[in-house]
């Protein structure tokens, strides 16, 4: 099997080299950047595929972890792995071999790199050092449309962003000087039954600085500036690549270092403000691009609350919900932002001038946010609920099914006008328009025939809820 290693080395590579392929040939950064995540999403699926229950550990510059940065491999990362990757080809496909700047090609393989790196890392240093290549490839992509509801939502990502970043890092060092290791696994080892009060200190700082990529209350005011202002293919980014890499590391971290009753009672908080406040928002917007980035935020939000209840009450039922939630998010909204290239500029929630193809296209993605039945979201939505009720959660069973209702409200709202309307031809990218298929078929086959997706999530999660297994794989060999 290929070394995944070599995910990270050759996009770091080919970053560099882009300006070097553009004199070349003007098209040559374009195959690079589809070449490059297929090539990733095949290494990954391929070790997907190929492991055992065992993880994998890739040492890097000869050195044993602790003392050298490792890569850790489980089936949990690989599946995120693919995730962002296939989301990565997506965008490619759809945009990118259109697109002769090579500017934007640079920034999006460094976007690559850093969900990459941040999935496959085993290192909480290094973790930093990849999210922040994350974060400032973004804040660059988030600006790149010179327009100032673009430029007004960068700024305020990139302040609140560095802010994060600083917190990330206090929390990393706080660890470091308590156990005297970086390495992830290692720190799991030595806190199992020794946390203290500054390593509280530490998980708080730590989830905050995430809480700015994953879009979470009260960090996340910067986000539908960002998804208003920004072209339709960064859209696609933030709501399907970036903000996926940072939910994995909080997963990742919480459940192995922070794996107390106060971090998960925090994130149910979090996650329901955010829920409930961005739905509320996303109501009452009349851009539909807005819409949408609230919608985007508000399903982050449930995927943190349904985590919270799996470490709260110990099913793991609600943890493969979260996750199920995730993936289903990422294509869903992929469809959606990249469907909006076949709608007119600014459009409102009140459009009514739409070709039948892109009309079609939105309805699906949007049905399978909503968690309608036949969809993928159908299976997340139903998950949650049951959950709920199973382990006599009222309260939160009828809040939630109330929000359902309101996410149900403005997306139908939306759904009506399209098919009302006037019908328009206009010409299709036939790459976008192959890929905006794609996706819509995945999410409706899934929805009748979710085995596939269940079979590969299961074994994901098998890979994360054996801690002990990791532990002792990647820190007993130290």
């Amino acid at each position: 099997m290929v070394n995944p290693i070599l995910i990270i080395a050759l996009l770091l590579l080919f970053a560099f080299l882009m300006p070097l392929l553009g004199l070349l040939h003007r098209r040559l950064p374009a195959f690079a950047t589809l070449i490059l995540p297929a090539f990733n999403l095949y290494v990954a699926v391929n070790h997907f595929l190929k492991m055992d229950f065992i993880p994998v550990v890739i040492k890097t510059g000869g050195f044993r972890p602790p003392f050298g940065i490792n890569l850790a491999v489980d089936h949990f990362s690989l599946f995120f792995l693919i995730l962002v990757n296939a989301i990565g080809v997506f965008i490619a496909l759809s945009y990118l071999l259109e697109e002769q700047d090579y500017r934007f090609h640079i920034l999006f393989l460094l976007n690559l790199l850093g969900a990459s790196g941040i999935i496959l890392t085993g290192d909480l240093f290094n973790s930093f050092v990849f999210l922040e290549i994350l974060a400032i490839s973004s804040y660059a992509l988030a600006g790149s449309r010179k327009e100032k509801p673009a430029l007004e939502g960068a700024i305020k990502y990139l302040i609140i962003g560095s802010i994060g970043a600083s917190f990330y890092l206090l929390g990393v060092f706080i660890l470091y000087k308590v156990t005297g290791t970086l390495n992830i696994a290692d720190i799991a080892l030595k806190l199992q039954n020794a946390k203290s009060g500054i390593v509280y200190l530490a998980g708080m700082f730590m989830l905050v600085g995430l809480f700015v990529e994953t879009e979470l209350f009260p960090l996340n005011t910067w986000a539908p500036d960002v998804y208003q202002g920004a072209y339709n293919r960064i859209a696609v980014q933030f709501s399907s690549l970036i903000s996926k890499a940072a939910i994995y590391l909080l997963f990742r971290i919480t459940f192995l270092i922070f794996d107390d009753p106060l971090f998960y009672k925090l994130l149910l908080v979090v996650g329901l403000l955010t829920f409930v406040v961005a739905e509320f928002n996303a109501l009452a917007q009349k851009d539909l691009k807005r819409m949408l980035g609230y919608s985007s935020i508000g399903q982050m939000g449930l995927a943190v609350l349904a985590f919270a209840l799996y470490g709260m009450i110990s099913h793991p039922e609600a943890f493969f919900a979260a996750t199920l939630l995730i993936v289903n998010h990422a294509i869903a909204k992929a469809l959606l932002f990249a469907n909006m290239d076949n709608m007119s500029e600014n459009a409102t929630i009140d459009i009514r001038s739409v070709n039948p193809f892109s009309s079609l296209m939105f309805a699906i993605g949007a049905l399978s946010v909503m968690g309608f039945p036949f969809t993928l979201g159908f299976w997340a939505k139903i998950e949650i609920l049951g959950i709920l009720l199973r382990t006599n959660l009222l309260f939160l069973f009828f809040l939630i099914i109330l929000i359902f209702m309101v996410e149900a409200f403005y997306y139908f709202r939306v759904i009506t006008n399209l098919f009302r309307g006037e019908t328009v031809c206009r010409r299709l990218n036939p790459l976008l328009a192959f890929s905006l298929v794609v996706f819509s078929i995945f999410l409706v086959y899934q929805g009748f025939y979710p085995i596939f997706t269940f079979s590969w999530l299961n074994r994901a999660l098998n890979a994360l809820l054996n801690k002990a297994i990791y532990i002792s794989i990647i820190a007993g060999g130290l």
